[in-house]
C-alpha cells in the first residue's frame, strides 16, 4: 500500500483532512505486531493482508479497500466513505473560515477543495485567478480527470520547467508515447535544477523506461530516488518497482506485471540489491549522457 495509494497526494491529502491514519499488525509478526490491533479488528475486516479498513470513532466498521488497492481504488473508497457518512465529513473551523473567506482568497480556498475531491468548485476557484499556482491547479484537476485536451491546453502557462515537464510526460504515458516521455523527462531529469518533483519525474521515467523493455535503466531511475531522496513521498513506490522481478504481486503502474515465486522480505531485499548493482553500472553513463547502455 505504502508503494501505491500511500503515495498519491490526493489520497495522502484526503487521509489528513478527514481521518486519523494508524498501522496495525495483527499477525504477530515483524514490526507492528500488537494484540490489541488484532482484537479490534478482528470479526471485521475481511482481508488478510495490506488494505486500508475504516471505523468510526467508536469502532464501527465502515468499510475497506481492496487487497492491494490501486490508488484510484483508494481515492475512491474514502470519497465514498464521506459521501455515505456526511457527519463524518463535517469541515473545520478553520476549513469554513476559508470557505468564507473564498472571494479573498480564492487559490487557498481551492486548494481545500480539491483536496477533499471536490473538483468543480475548485476548478472554478482556481480559474478565477492568473496566478502560477492557480494554473497548476487546473492542470492537476485535467489530469485526474484525464481530460488530455483540457490539460494540454493549461499546461502551456504553467511556470517552472519541471511541472512542464511532469505534466507533459503524464499525458505521454497516458497515451502510450513511452520514447517521448522518456526523451522529455530524461531531458529534464539533466538539465536540472532539482525540484520538488525530481523522485516523481525519476519513477516515471522509469516507467517509460519498463515499458520501452529497457529495464535496466528503469531500476536505475528507480534506485536513484532510494539513494538521494529517501525521505520524498515516492521512496516507497521506487524501492517496490525496483523489486518488481521478484515479486508476486501485480504492480498497476507497471501494467499489471507481477513475478513468479514467493514473497518476503528477504527476497524482496534480494531483487532490490541486484536492482542497486544495476544502478551503480549506469551511473557514470547517466552522468555522462550516454544511454547507449543497458
Amino acid at each position: 500500500m505504502r508503494a501505491g495509494a500511500f503515495c498519491d497526494i490526493r489520497v495522502i491529502d484526503l487521509l489528513n483532512r478527514r481521518f486519523v491514519s494508524y498501522y496495525f499488525n495483527r499477525s504477530g509478526l515483524g514490526q507492528g505486531g500488537n494484540p490489541d490491533a488484532a482484537t479490534f479488528t478482528r470479526g471485521k475486516t475481511k482481508n488478510q493482508y495490506a488494505y486500508y479498513a475504516a471505523f468510526k470513532p467508536d469502532g464501527t466498521y465502515l468499510g475497506e479497500t481492496p487487497l492491494y488497492g490501486t490508488k484510484e481504488e483508494v481515492f475512491s473508497f474514502l470519497l465514498r466513505l464521506l459521501k455515505e457518512n456526511p457527519n463524518l465529513a463535517k469541515p473545520t473551523e478553520r476549513e469554513s473560515a476559508t470557505r468564507k473567506n473564498a472571494k479573498t482568497e480564492p487559490v487557498l480556498c481551492a486548494r481545500l477543495e480539491e483536496e477533499l475531491g471536490r473538483y468543480d468548485r475548485a476548478e472554478q476557484l482556481y480559474a478565477s485567478v492568473d496566478s502560477p499556482v492557480a494554473h497548476l491547479g487546473r492542470v492537476r484537476i485535467a489530469r485526474y480527470r484525464r481530460d488530455w485536451v483540457q490539460h494540454a491546453t493549461l499546461d502551456v502557462k504553467l511556470a517552472t520547467p519541471a511541472d512542464r515537464a511532469m505534466e507533459r510526460a503524464y499525458r505521454y504515458l497516458a497515451k502510450k508515447k513511452f520514447a517521448e516521455a522518456q526523451s522529455l523527462l530524461r531531458k529534464a531529469l539533466q538539465k536540472g535544477p532539482a525540484s520538488k518533483r525530481t523522485a516523481e519525474m525519476h519513477f516515471y521515467c522509469g516507467v517509460a523506461c519498463w515499458f520501452l523493455d529497457q529495464r535496466d535503466w528503469a531500476k536505475f531511475h528507480w534506485c536513484w530516488v532510494q539513494k538521494n531522496l529517501s525521505e520524498d513521498r515516492m521512496y516507497m513506490r521506487c524501492r517496490i518497482a525496483s523489486a518488481a522481478e521478484g515479486m508476486p504481486y501485480r504492480n498497476p503502474e507497471l501494467g499489471g506485471f507481477k513475478a513468479g515465486g514467493r514473497i518476503g522480505t528477504q527476497e524482496i531485499v534480494a531483487e532490490v540489491d541486484r536492482s542497486m548493482k544495476v544502478y551503480r553500472a549506469l551511473s557514470r553513463a547517466w552522468e555522462a549522457g550516454d544511454f547507449s547502455q543497458g
